[in-house]
């Protein structure tokens, strides 16, 4: 065999070991491709579920209000929430009113009816260091 021959065919022997090697990546590649799109629909499903499930919660705390009824509540308590906060409300102040809320009526009746000069201002909000306003 001549030499021009003999080139021609370690030549075409590269090429096919060249196109093996080049069929074997793209192989790779497309399981990888195809492990990611599942890998997206994992996490779309995930968070799909986590949002109706959050959903669902909203739901129920604001006494079973679905759709716009409820992005009206929700809307309007964190409208109310920036508001006090950039009145200068700590977020624990804010909890604080929350958790005050049931008994937040007796209170200050129970306060209006005591002769106590002292209990006069109880359930009152101070936006001052001190109490000015007594006496």
């Amino acid at each position: 065999m001549s030499k021009k021959a003999m080139s021609e065919v370690t030549d075409n022997s590269a090429d096919t070991v060249m196109d093996g090697v080049l069929s074997e990546n793209q192989a790779k590649l497309n399981k990888l491709n195809s492990s990611i799109q599942a890998a997206y629909e994992r996490r779309r499903k995930i968070i799909t579920d986590s949002k109706l499930y959050t959903y669902d919660k909203h739901s129920q705390l604001y006494g079973g209000a679905e759709g716009q009824a409820l992005l009206d509540a929700v809307t309007a308590e964190h409208t109310l929430i920036s508001k006090l906060t950039e009145s200068g409300m700590s977020y624990a102040d804010i909890e604080g009113l929350v958790d005050s809320s049931d008994g937040a009526y007796s209170k200050s009746s129970d306060a209006a009816d005591s002769d106590s000069a002292n209990d006069e201002f109880v359930g009152q909000t101070s936006f001052f260091g001190d109490n000015s306003y007594k006496d």
